[in-house]
């Protein structure tokens, strides 16, 4: 009990414990309304893990040679069903070491928001999970392209994606879907 009140009390929360003698015991746990859960996939790029949250996700894949497309020495391009999506290296975007380069060795996960589509390259996938969202404004700053962070029940912290944040970036950067297509049709 005492692991259980440790990792309660690092989130911010408490939890409470009643006993009464024959009848049993009664556990009461609070946690801040800070707090969020979401379902996420866990990958890794590089040495690092993160967490993309489902709502987001489209589908992922292991591409064909064929599959991808690289126009004028600009990132690659994903053929998804006859559309030209934009692949973003994960690990260069975010300054990961040691990640898969080529779009043909890694995972690629087609990810949409308001604003369109995008595909993110990682190196694998390892879960499917609830994730608690932990703030990195509160115990840190915020972080342009990251939501969170959360703790893995094996220790590990993973950050969590702003799909939407990323794709906006991207976008504004002109490393989105409408600068891809206008090469690919020059």
């Amino acid at each position: 009990m005492d692991v259980v009140r440790k990792n309660i009390q690092a989130l911010g929360g408490r939890i409470g414990i009643q006993s009464v003698l024959g009848k049993g015991s009664s556990f009461s746990l609070s946690l801040p309304l800070t707090l969020a859960v979401l379902d996420g996939m866990i990958v890794t790029v590089g040495d690092q893990t993160f967490v993309i949250p489902l709502t987001h996700i489209v589908e992922s894949l292991r591409p064909g040679i064929d599959e991808v497309h690289v126009v004028g020495g600009q990132s690659p391009l994903l053929d998804v069903r006859g559309t030209y999506v934009p692949v973003h290296r994960v690990g260069e975007q975010l300054g990961v070491t040691g990640a898969i380069t080529k779009p043909e060795n890694a995972v690629l996960i087609v990810v949409e928001s308001d604003q369109g589509q995008a595909v993110l390259m990682v190196d694998s996938i390892q879960d499917q999970r609830q994730v608690v969202v932990k703030s990195l404004e509160a115990n840190y700053r915020a972080i342009h392209g990251l939501a969170g962070a959360t703790i893995l029940g094996d220790g590990r912290v993973a950050l969590i994606l702003d799909v939407d944040a990323l794709i906006g970036r991207w976008r504004r950067d002109g490393r989105g879907p409408s600068a891809f297509l206008e090469d690919l049709a020059a």
